[in-house]
């Protein structure tokens, strides 16, 4: 915020306004950037199923990777914790925790239970703790 006076003289009457930086944009303000979610539309029963997040961290520190299924939390991925892996029991999805990153997840022998809505939350460390997030629909056939 800078002050401007109404008056050069004067002192006290002054009235508070904001300035922007030319260039200010949403994209300079937030710098995590999810570039891609990919979820595959249709799976086959009984096979696997990799889910993939694609972010860009420019300049942040990664906090966390989580993944949810109809909203419901599955996995999260937490450099900072030993182990960095954590799975969350859900009917219709059996993550394969050793080929699962902080960039992927696999599902192994999906089920028709396993269709549904899948979404990668992506947040960075403090202080920003900016959180970016993406979803995409899979149905096993």
């Amino acid at each position: 915020y800078v002050y401007l006076s109404n008056e050069k003289a004067q002192y006290k009457n002054f009235r508070k306004i904001r300035i922007f930086a030319p260039f200010e944009t949403q994209d300079s303000v937030f710098c995590l950037r999810l570039n891609e979610v990919r979820i595959p539309m249709h799976t086959v029963r009984d096979q696997s199923a990799r889910l993939e997040c694609h972010f860009d961290l420019e300049g942040e520190a990664l906090y966390s990777v989580k993944w949810y299924k109809d909203g419901n939390e599955f996995f999260r991925y937490v450099p900072r914790d030993q182990p960095p892996a954590q799975l969350f029991p859900l009917p219709g999805v059996t993550v394969d925790i050793h080929n699962s990153t902080e960039s992927q997840v696999v599902l192994t022998s999906v089920n028709l239970s396993s269709s549904g809505r899948y979404r990668c939350e992506v947040s960075a460390e403090a202080p920003s703790f900016q959180t970016v997030s993406d979803h995409g629909d899979m149905t096993v056939v």
